[in-house]
């Protein structure tokens, strides 16, 4: 049985991701990353079965861990009226998705924009489908701690996990430093909570 090394499947990820990084995944091949990698191109395939898992191996960190996070934004416990909103506008969960942003940025780069031809190319999609769930399900705890809220439409829900999603992208393509970063989105939630306020008829709670 061969045996494989860690140093070697280390070093066909991180070619693997400069040549995405720099081509996406469409145009870079797996001799190119065998190259970068300085390994032969038939010993990639004892590490991977073919481009798509390499590209996999290096983006689904990224996407599962946003994916848990918007999920965790959604919880019962955040269910009140001063923290309607698509992330509820605590501090701490801003420094959270900041480092999110800074751990990730170009895993999400390429998910949201340089994955064609992969099988993750339906990401933006998924992930917008994925904010809508989370969003209705949360709607549906306001509504159970506070019955006299309006209702939301499902479109609406889904116009703004989009707008969510392509947010992302603006603050990782426009190359936002933390401080940039900081400043958006406390704009963001004093902007949204207010129309959340309005739209559903929950006022915030004075404090």
């Amino acid at each position: 049985m061969r045996i494989l090394k860690d140093d070697t499947y280390k070093s066909i990820l991180q070619a693997a991701r400069d040549e995405f990084i720099r081509s996406g995944y469409k145009d870079t091949s797996m001799r190119a990353i065998a190259k970068r990698a300085d390994v032969g191109l038939s010993n990639i395939y004892n590490y991977f079965k073919n481009k798509d898992e390499i590209f996999l191996a290096i983006v689904k960190p990224a996407k599962d861990e946003i994916f848990t996070f918007i999920s965790q934004q959604h919880t019962e416990g955040n269910a009140k009226p001063e923290r309607i909103s698509t992330f509820h506008c605590h501090d701490e969960a801003i420094e959270s998705y900041i480092r999110l942003i800074e751990k990730y940025k170009q895993e999400l780069r390429l998910l949201l924009y340089h994955s064609e031809g992969s099988s993750v190319k339906d990401f933006r999609d998924t992930f917008t489908d994925h904010i809508t769930q989370v969003s209705s399900n949360y709607m549906a705890l306001v509504k159970k701690h506070y019955p006299q809220a309006n209702d939301v439409s499902s479109f609406f829900m889904h116009a703004l996990a989009s707008w969510m999603v392509s947010i992302l992208g603006e603050i990782i393509t426009h190359d936002l430093n933390r401080r940039q970063i900081r400043e958006f989105f406390r704009e963001y939630f004093k902007y949204e909570i207010a129309g959340w306020c309005e739209l559903t008829g929950i006022r915030r709670e004075a404090g």
